[in-house]
């Protein structure tokens, strides 16, 4: 949890502070803040098993069939759009498998850090490391021959084919939540973020020196089965802030 944190802390701090009215004071003062994040981190940890996924968040996201993260690099495809590529990978400790959890392109409001994800939300997942966005389009996926999956846009900034809406897959459920299946269904075509061991990278589809060798494709699939189904893994999990609905299941009664 340690290295979610640091590189966390790194990466977002300046776009959560213009975001955060509370963290305004905190930012003059860094061991301050290095103090707030600390405090989050234990609640954190404290409650890893379960609650909602919130705005914010920096998180694994991970193929229930395989067992493999969604994960990006600074690799293109080499067919298709040339975008950056998006696979799966089981190697746990990749830098390259954390994504935040962020609003739509389309949005009006940008989501407030700490707030639930609610079932049938569309949002849009920023690769950490590199920028980019989570996305679809009309191309042809290398393996499959499904819809293909990239990564777009510069510094979180894209298109509408970065959004994707999200189907909880647990019934009676109100909220995305943590460790729970989920379906995500880009919101320009209606297909379904897919992968499956079927269709691994290997030296004979990829040749010798295949940068991705043994990692999976992912691709939109116009199918919702097992290889449509996804949950959230390790990550910095923002507590979620109270919305003042005692009914509301995301509510935490825990203070900071």
């Amino acid at each position: 949890f340690f290295f979610f944190f640091f590189f966390f802390f790194f990466l977002e701090l300046k776009k959560i502070s213009t975001r955060v009215k509370t963290l305004n004071l905190m930012m003059k003062t860094p061991m301050l803040l290095l103090a707030f994040y600390l405090l989050q981190l234990s609640i954190i940890e404290a409650k890893s098993a379960g609650g909602p996924v919130t705005c914010g968040s920096v998180v694994k996201i991970v193929h229930k069939e395989t067992g493999n993260n969604l994960h990006s690099h600074a690799i293109a495809w080499g067919s298709g759009s040339g975008q950056q590529s998006v696979t799966t990978t089981g190697v746990n400790s990749d830098r390259g498998s954390l994504w935040i959890v962020k609003e739509a392109t389309t949005a009006s409001n940008v989501c407030e850090v700490g707030k639930p994800v609610e079932c049938g939300t569309v949002l849009r997942l920023e690769h950490a490391l590199t920028g980019k966005n989570l996305h679809s389009h009309l191309f042809r996926a290398a393996i499959s021959g499904n819809q293909e999956v990239s990564g777009f846009g510069e510094g979180g900034v894209g298109d509408t084919g970065d959004n994707w809406k999200i189907i909880c897959e647990t019934p009676g459920a109100s909220h995305w939540e943590r460790n729970k299946p989920v379906s995500f269904v880009h919101a320009d075509t209606g297909k379904y973020l897919s992968s499956s061991s079927t269709f691994k990278f290997t030296h004979q589809n990829c040749g010798g020196q295949c940068p991705i060798l043994d990692q999976t494709e992912v691709s939109s699939s116009p199918r919702s089965d097992a290889r449509s189904k996804w949950q959230t893994g390790q990550g910095v999990y923002f507590p979620p802030i109270k919305s003042g609905n005692k009914n509301d299941p995301s509510v935490d009664d825990d203070e900071l």
